[in-house]
């Protein structure tokens, strides 16, 4: 077996093993849904677009049989100073080469490239897996990952017909959304966004609130990273990320606003990651809204090198 770096687009034949590697992990959607997750033909988009990313890649006889990704990126601490950290997602193994040396081999190659750049890191998981970091960490060298947040990631849905809104006083600058994403998350740990143009298919578009109070950027993944469900089709949806609020009502205000431009983009579903202390509020804001159907999954952040806390993370780059 050979583990090796993938920092660019991948040769044809690569590309087409990784697809067929990937297409057999399927993740919960709703009680009685599920959906899987294709990169394309440019495996390591999804991560570049974040930072300096990189990919493993786990061979064994000319077949895939594990990835992990990661990323040197930007993350801003509580009370606003910025580190450069790790970020880790996509890990997975192939069935039959669970349990055996494919994970650790994985783990020390990622750790041999991130070593010399970064002293922290984390990643998301989402809830109800089964195999989290702390049953494969602080074993062979790799550093123990422990639980430094918790987040609901939320899916909202237009049920009917959307509701057409041509105000557009909650469309802003990239710079004034900037400073409000990072002057409401200055108690919090928040990711800036990385490079969504290069993964989005729609123009990324900053949105504020008119007071200030919550703030969010509308993307899409359509470039890196799809979600198709169990019939084969498309999960349409656009990324709220950056999404940071004062208040539930300006929050939920904002929310509906991206959702109506998603839709009239042809996205009618959103994603939103909120902090979990901030959840119950803002869903029983949303469930309110007439016409509006919403999905919520649990999701855990394992960290190494940082306190807990609460976390604003962007769902485009889990």
């Amino acid at each position: 077996m050979k583990v090796h770096p993938l920092c660019d687009p991948p040769a044809l034949s690569l590309a087409q093993a990784l697809a067929e590697f990937e297409a057999p992990f399927t993740y919960p959607l709703g009680p009685d849904k599920f959906f899987r997750i294709t990169h394309g033909a440019d495996y390591t988009l999804f991560f570049r677009a974040q930072g300096e990313g990189a990919c493993f890649i786990a061979e064994h006889q000319d077949q895939v049989v594990g990835s992990l990704g990661t990323v040197v990126r930007r993350l801003w601490m509580p009370g606003g100073v910025e580190r450069r950290v790790a970020y880790l997602g996509d890990l997975k193994i192939a069935p039959g080469a669970r349990g055996g040396v494919v994970l650790a081999r994985l783990a020390r190659a990622a750790q041999a490239w991130l070593r010399p750049k970064v002293d922290a890191g984390f990643g998301v998981v989402m809830g109800g897996t089964s195999l989290t970091p702390e049953a494969y960490t602080n074993r062979a060298g790799i550093p123990a990952f422990q639980e430094v947040g918790r987040l609901t990631i939320l899916r909202a849905a237009v049920s009917g017909r959307a509701t057409r809104d041509d105000d557009n006083s909650f469309f802003t600058a990239p710079a004034s959304g900037l400073a409000c994403y990072q002057r409401l998350s200055r108690d919090r740990y928040a990711c800036p966004v990385g490079q969504p143009e290069m993964r989005s298919q729609i123009a990324p578009v900053w949105l504020m609130h008119p007071d200030g109070a919550a703030c969010g950027l509308l993307e899409d993944t359509r470039k890196a990273k799809r979600l198709v469900v169990s019939d084969g089709a498309e999960l349409l949806s656009a990324h709220l990320s950056c999404f940071a609020c004062d208040t539930v009502s300006a929050g939920a205000q904002l929310i509906g606003c991206a959702l109506r431009r998603a839709t009239e983009l042809g996205l009618p579903g959103l994603f939103v990651a909120i902090p979990e202390l901030d959840a119950k509020a803002l869903r029983a804001s949303l469930a309110q809204v007439e016409g509006l159907a919403i999905l919520a999954a649990p999701a855990i952040i394992y960290g190494t090198g940082l306190e807990a806390g609460a976390w604003h993370i962007n769902t485009s780059e889990i």
